[in-house]
C-alpha cells in the first residue's frame, strides 16, 4: 500500500494530449448520467473515470452474475450476488476518490426518472436492449430537457453508435 495522497491533477495528467487543460477541467466538473452498468455501462463508467469525469448519476437493479463474468467489468467472484451499481460506484470511487456520484439502486423509473437527469450535461444509454419502455421514456425526456444523449448498441463483435442532440432528430423520429 502506498502513501501518496490522491491528487487529481497527477492522475489524470497524462490525459493532457487527447484533451487540453481546460477540457480535462470540464470533464472533471461534467456530470454524466449512465444507465445500466452491465456489458456497455460498466466499460463506459471505467473509461470516462479515467478520463477525468468528475461527477455521475449512476442507475442498475440488477446483481452481478456467473454469467455475466464474459462481458462485465465488476463481474468477479467476489462481486457475486452484490448490486452491479453499488459495486461499480466503489470500483470508480477507488480510481477517483474525489468523485461526486448519485447512485440509483432501483434503476430508472419513471418516478425517479426527473431526478436521475437532474443537473446531468450528457446521458450516456445503457440500458438492458429489451428495456424498450423506459429507454423510450429517458431518450424523450433528454430530448425535452436539452440533454444530449448517446447509446452504443452492440452488434456482434462491434457497435451501432447514435447520439442524439438536442433540437435535432430525437431517438423517437429516428426508429
Amino acid at each position: 500500500m502506498t502513501d501518496e495522497i490522491f491528487d487529481y491533477d497527477t492522475a489524470f495528467s497524462r490525459n493532457i494530449g487527447w484533451v487540453t487543460k481546460e477540457e480535462q477541467e470540464k470533464l472533471r466538473n461534467m456530470r454524466v448520467a449512465i444507465g445500466g452498468m452491465g456489458g456497455v455501462g460498466g466499460s463506459h463508467l471505467i473509461v470516462l473515470t479515467r478520463m477525468g469525469v468528475g461527477r455521475f448519476n449512476l442507475a442498475d437493479l440488477d446483481v452481478f452474475e456467473v454469467a455475466n463474468f464474459n462481458r462485465q467489468y465488476g463481474a468477479s467472484m467476489s462481486t457475486l450476488d452484490e448490486p452491479k451499481v453499488e459495486t461499480m460506484d466503489a470500483i470508480v470511487r477507488d480510481i477517483n476518490p474525489e468523485l461526486k456520484n448519485n447512485v440509483f439502486s432501483n434503476g430508472i423509473t419513471e418516478d425517479n426518472l426527473e431526478q436521475f437527469l437532474d443537473g446531468v450535461d450528457i446521458y450516456v444509454d445503457s440500458l438492458d436492449i429489451f428495456a424498450l419502455d423506459i429507454r423510450r421514456k429517458v431518450f424523450a425526456k433528454c430530448y425535452e430537457k436539452g440533454i444530449p444523449a448517446i447509446t452504443a448498441a452492440p452488434m456482434g463483435m462491434g457497435t451501432a453508435m447514435l447520439v442524439f442532440m438536442p433540437g435535432k432528430m430525437s431517438f423517437e423520429d429516428y426508429f
